[in-house]
């Protein structure tokens, strides 16, 4: 099995999206839809599941869910769909751990916009900008990974 560990803000959206879409339109989407497309078309091609790193898993977590299912992405999360918390901890160690309850991953990649990472999972890691969120350069990355192993 392949993970997409994701984070949100800087990923799923970013400053460039919130300047173009018209927040006062009810409904509107928290998430760039070309975001969307190449996070899909990763899961799609390398039959991957998502969890979720972003503080999104504990501090918004009815508008992300709202989210997920509204753009078609909550069937694509793994059975245990988020990283544990860990204070005073880096995101790398909490995605560590998460990583030692599934000892049937063949590969995994890390998404996410800062590098609050371990060394051993630098190789694995796909960094966004918080300015344009995720881009056809990464979706790239993402699958020079996956192939890799």
């Amino acid at each position: 099995m392949r993970i997409i560990f994701l984070d949100i803000d800087g990923v799923m959206n970013s400053e460039r999206y919130y300047r173009t879409v018209d927040r006062n339109i009810k409904g509107w989407s928290r998430f760039d839809p070309s975001a969307v497309i190449l996070i899909k078309r990763l899961i799609e091609e390398f039959d991957a599941k998502i969890v979720i790193s972003s503080t999104w898993r504990f501090g918004a977590v009815e508008m992300l869910k709202d989210e997920l299912v509204k753009l078609g992405l909550i069937k694509y999360l793994h059975k245990d769909w988020k990283t544990p918390q860990i204070y005073s901890s880096n995101r790398g160690s909490e995605i560590n751990m998460w990583l030692e309850k599934y000892k049937d991953i063949e590969n995994y990649v890390i998404i996410d916009d800062d590098n609050n990472i371990l060394k051993e999972q630098e190789q694995r890691m796909v960094k966004t900008e918080l300015m344009n969120g995720m881009e056809e350069e990464h979706y790239n990355k993402v699958r020079e990974i996956f192939l890799s192993k």
